[in-house]
């Protein structure tokens, strides 16, 4: 099925718009969340976009940490408390996103609501 937005962005730019947002898509799509901000695809998109695309970047890197997690427990249970930690610090982030989902289309969502490193992931 096509998507009349990125092919909508394909013919209105020569800079490549739809293999920036395909690129952006795979960041996401592999968890990336930290790397988000340096598409100018990404950039340019509204705060609530931003917030969804990096709740859902961040949903696939817990999935793929948990997978490890696993793996890891049945392994050696000593070396994965590290790796649990990182999920938890994860999922704060992610409930941290929810919460912006709320505040964002009521106009209610401030700088100083939020910590710093979610902040700048979706200014």
């Amino acid at each position: 099925m096509k998507n009349p937005e990125y092919e909508k962005g394909a013919r209105e730019t020569d800079d490549g718009y739809f293999e920036k947002q395909l690129d952006l898509d795979a960041e996401i799509g592999a968890g990336e969340w930290e790397r988000l901000n340096k598409f100018k695809t990404y950039q340019a998109r509204s705060r609530q976009w931003k917030i969804i695309a990096t709740h859902k970047a961040l949903a696939n890197r817990i999935k793929q940490l948990e997978i490890l997690f696993y793996r890891l427990c049945s392994d050696n249970p000593k070396k994965s408390e590290k790796l649990l930690v990182q999920i938890k610090q994860l999922r704060l982030l992610q409930e941290i996103l929810l919460q912006c989902m709320v505040w964002e289309p009521k106009g209610d969502l401030e700088k100083h609501m939020v910590p710093k490193e979610v902040w700048d992931l979706i200014k």
